[in-house]
């Protein structure tokens, strides 16, 4: 008999055309537990980083891709991610509160000061995650360089040091049977070492079974197990030989799970032996196939023959990652093995690429024919020369999505398995997943409360408290911010306070609110504010990822010439010093990288306020002029580059609506003046470009004369969106820029109505390799390379 529970697994249908016979237990609490625990929607989340390795000064440009695990489509719930860089110590050195609109969100965080030369790790993880033992969170190892401090590149030398770890399919040695034995081998940096040969001895240093591993250093072979017997295994690696025991003892009583794969059918086999047999014939077994959705239950007895084995089509199972558990008659898990179902695994490609070369830049374009431009897509690209050395990373999203949430370590070289499929990769994830044991799902803790811990969030909820009682009759108003809308609040009939929600302030922005009197008159609010959250959460797990991967042989070193960065755009660079060593090693240049500035910087002298009286005639000689806005016949700054609408103009961060207050404002009161007229950085509000004014004291609201409203500081804001910045390189010819140098990044791109990705970079000197990922088509992938040789 079957027990089906039916959820949505994507598109598929899970069912099985299965018939046994006996009866299941299908009020059971282990399974009525996991249905519980698994009814509970869960998030994945994956970054697309340009790079893997850094140099102090670069930027780490990131796009985030926050999926909804079972659908495997973007979540349309959470708002809210947490971006976290870590040291070795697992201190944290940066962290972001990010804000993810239609699954989707980016940034980049500066490779500062507070770096030196090591290994970080970066991850990212809503709060909703926490609630939950499964690693749904992202997590990857990015390698830092700072020329201060590390002067060369080196490929270091590395000891002739093996670890190699023998595992039996589903954690069994089981005696009389032919057990499938999965091997790992790997050297001294934790690197899986390609093409060992490996031999199987007994006591009687006789070879029983041989292997060889794949290029990620995995393999398996088949073992007759006998209890009277211990096992050897012997390897040859650098000219040096191994010997390994095979480190599991040989039982003589027991079950083992075993799984083939056809084309299109899975055999799963429940096998034991003779001497087990006469104990459990005729008790039941039951075998659970499940991915963290719906499942299926099979009931499994041993009458006459030591092996029942199933057979289930491919196109029953959902797609992704599978495993079968397999529980003895009082529901205690006794066996595990995962299986990887690639039906419609397919990742989008382009169909054609073009590159045309008008003056300095190179436009780009990518036609995907498969995907719809009617439905939401969002593509990032990672620009880097063909020979670079610095994309050395794990994970992609389909091995974060599919393969990562479900195993309980790192996975290297991740993304092998998810680029041009084939045979050999099926195969070659399968031996991987032979090799994981136990999936990430805790049998041992599948309770979850009524009420989990930790909610979704959509941006920031503030509770006001109002603290004298006189002001409960009085309107609160929340001026806006960025886009947003003024908010009014009263608190309601016997209670002393109000909650203002779904806000998004970043760093830039002033919590600005007033309390509107029956009088008309706005004053400042005098409320007492508690915002949720306030803090960025500590994740509750941590899997350490694998380090990006360097090679061992080759020594490149780095000459030293940092550039000195100026104020703002201004750059001065040391000359070149080349020093040759004995041993003629390659020197290759680093250098500390500057910060760009969006637009001009303009700081007030005090030549500047004994010229103009005012700050109108003063943004009149840089080109800024007051005029009548055609559509709302209200005053408004224009430039007079000919941009077609008015330029948003900011006070002290403050959007100003209405410029009145700037008509007798003096140059006494400004400290610096910030024109971008290009808009870079603004957003929809500065498309026609935006001039932002930094009072030389208290702003303009803070004006004890006529203070209307009170500011407020969150302790916890979103980080502002911020452009990533090209570093400039002394010179795009030599080994340094080729091998770590960057060309660009566009983190957020979108197919237009011909389905044509179109980018511009600045020309290149070097051949170009694209890094392409990104989400189409409600819950279809991009991921795929593309080399470009530009004339």
């Amino acid at each position: 008999m079957i027990k089906t529970t039916f959820t949505s697994f994507s598109s598929f249908i899970f069912i099985f055309l299965i018939t046994l016979c006996g009866n299941s237990q299908n009020g059971s609490d282990i399974f009525e537990s996991y249905e519980n625990y698994v009814d509970a929607p869960r998030e994945v989340v994956y970054l697309h980083l340009n790079k893997s390795t850094y140099i102090k000064g670069e930027n780490i440009g990131f796009t985030a891709y926050v999926l909804d695990k079972k659908e495997k489509t973007p979540s349309l719930i959470t708002t809210n991610l947490y971006v976290s860089i870590s040291d070795k110590n697992n201190n944290e050195v940066k962290q972001q509160l990010v804000k993810v609109t239609n699954g989707v969100a980016s940034n980049v965080v500066k490779v500062d000061s507070l770096f030196t030369s090591g290994i970080y790790n970066v991850k990212a993880y809503t709060n909703y995650m926490r609630n939950f033992n499964e690693p749904n969170y992202y997590s990857e190892a990015i390698k830092i360089i700072d020329p201060e401090v590390e002067t060369y590149i080196e490929s270091s030398l590395v000891e002739n040091d093996i670890d190699a770890q023998f595992l039996p399919e589903s954690g069994h040695l089981l005696h009389g049977i032919i057990n499938n034995v999965g091997v790992v081998i790997k050297d001294s940096q934790g690197f899986g070492l390609p093409n060992i040969a490996g031999e199987v001895m007994d006591n009687n240093n006789e070879i029983v079974s041989t292997f060889k591993t794949n290029k990620l250093g995995l393999g398996k072979f088949p073992l007759m197990a006998n209890i009277e017997n211990t096992y050897t295994v012997k390897i040859k690696y650098a000219n040096e030989d191994f010997s390994f025991p095979l480190g599991h003892v040989v039982e003589k009583t027991g079950i083992v799970l075993s799984i083939k794969r056809l084309k299109t059918k899975l055999f799963a086999s429940v096998i034991t032996n003779n001497q087990t047999l006469d104990l459990i014939r005729n008790n039941r077994y039951t075998l659970m196939l499940h991915n963290g959705d719906g499942y299926e239950i099979m009931d499994i007895y041993f009458t006459d023959n030591t092996t029942v084995t199933k057979a289930i089509e491919y196109e029953n199972i959902p797609v992704g990652t599978n495993i079968l558990t397999l529980f003895n008659e009082d529901e205690k898990p006794v066996a595990e093995r995962l299986f990887f179902n690639y039906n419609t695994v397919n990742p989008l490609s382009s169909n054609t690429i073009t590159a045309n070369r008008k003056g300095d830049s190179v436009s780009v374009k990518l036609n995907y024919r498969n995907i719809d431009p009617n439905q939401f897509n969002n593509l990032s690209v990672s620009i880097l020369p063909t020979e670079s050395k610095a994309y050395n990373r794990h994970n992609n999203i389909l091995s974060q999505t599919f393969l990562q949430p479900y195993i309980k370590g790192s996975v290297e070289n991740g993304k092998y398995y998810f680029e041009n499929i084939d045979d050999k990769k099926r195969y070659d994830l399968d031996n991987l997943l032979l090799t994981q044991g136990w999936s990430s799902y805790d049998w041992n803790n599948l309770f979850l409360p009524e009420i989990l811990p930790f909610p979704f969030e959509q941006g920031i909820s503030v509770k006001a408290n109002v603290n004298n009682p006189d002001h409960k009759k009085d309107v609160f108003v929340l001026h806006h911010f960025d886009d947003s809308e003024p908010r009014y609040k009263k608190p309601t009939e016997g209670d002393n306070s109000f909650i203002f929600e779904n806000l998004f302030p970043d760093e830039t922005n002033r919590i600005l609110i007033s309390r509107l009197k029956e009088d008309n008159n706005m004053v400042p609010a005098q409320l007492y504010l508690q915002p949720v959250p306030n803090v960025i959460p500590r994740l509750n797990q941590f899997t350490k990822p694998i380090q990006p991967k360097f090679g061992y042989n080759i020594s490149d070193k780095l000459k030293v010439a940092a550039p000195m960065a100026e104020n703002f755009d201004k750059i001065q660079e040391l000359e070149e010093v080349v020093v040759t060593s004995k041993l003629e090693k390659q020197r290759v240049k680093t250098r500390k990288l500057n910060e760009h500035s969006y637009g001009r910087t303009k700081v007030i002298t005090q030549m500047d306020r004994f010229t103009y009286n005012t700050l109108e005639q003063y943004l009149a000689f840089n080109r800024i002029t007051l005029g009548l806005n055609p559509l709302t016949n209200e005053a408004a700054y224009f430039s007079s580059r000919g941009n077609r609408g008015p330029v948003a103009v900011f006070l002290d961060g403050i959007p100003l609506l209405n410029l009145d207050i700037l008509s007798t404002y003096t140059l006494a009161d400004v400290d610096r003046v910030d024109i971008n007229l290009g808009g870079l950085g603004e957003g929809f509000r500065g498309l026609n470009g935006a001039v932002r004014i930094y009072s030389s004291q208290k702003s303009f609201f803070d004006n004890s004369n006529r203070k209307t409203a009170e500011n407020y500081l969150l302790p916890l804001t979103f980080s502002a969106k911020k452009k990533y910045y090209v570093p400039k390189y002394s010179s795009y010819y030599d080994a340094f820029y080729k091998g770590y140098g960057t060309i660009d990044w566009k983190p957020e791109l979108k197919v237009d109505e011909q389905g044509n990705l179109t980018f511009k970079i600045k020309r290149p000197t070097t051949p170009i390799k694209l890094h392409i990922e990104g989400i189409a088509n409600d819950g279809m992938f991009v991921v795929e390379k593309k080399s470009v040789s530009i004339n």
